[in-house]
């Protein structure tokens, strides 16, 4: 079973926070979203939303794990902190994780 790093590990917080980094708060309650923020989210546009929030799991996850065993080092996990605070940066990222995977792990494409 992979190791992941603790919710309240400090390097896991750090990940959290950069992968939400431009991620915009829920309006509080009682109060209604902005027209342009709800089209947004409501057509998966906005950070955070739709293969957005996907990316965003998977990345915590993955860098919990490989940070957990010990496989990022800290300028490398600097790095990857920064490629995660945007939403074209996470999806980069991902694309690449699966990738890698997919190469490791003998995937194919099926189509």
């Amino acid at each position: 079973m992979e190791q992941i790093l603790p919710a309240d590990h400090p390097d896991m917080i750090r990940i959290i926070q950069a992968a939400h980094r431009d991620v915009p708060p829920p309006p509080p309650k009682g109060q209604a979203n902005s027209l342009a923020n709800a089209l947004a989210s409501a057509l998966g546009n906005a950070p955070g939303s739709g293969e957005d929030g996907e990316n965003i799991d998977f990345l915590i996850y993955v860098l919990s794990v490989n940070r957990a065993s010990g496989d990022i080092d800290d300028e490398s996990f600097e790095r990857l902190l920064q490629r995660i605070e945007t939403r074209a940066g996470r999806a980069a990222l991902a694309a690449q994780f699966t990738q890698e995977l997919e190469a490791e792990h003998g995937y194919e494409d099926e189509d």
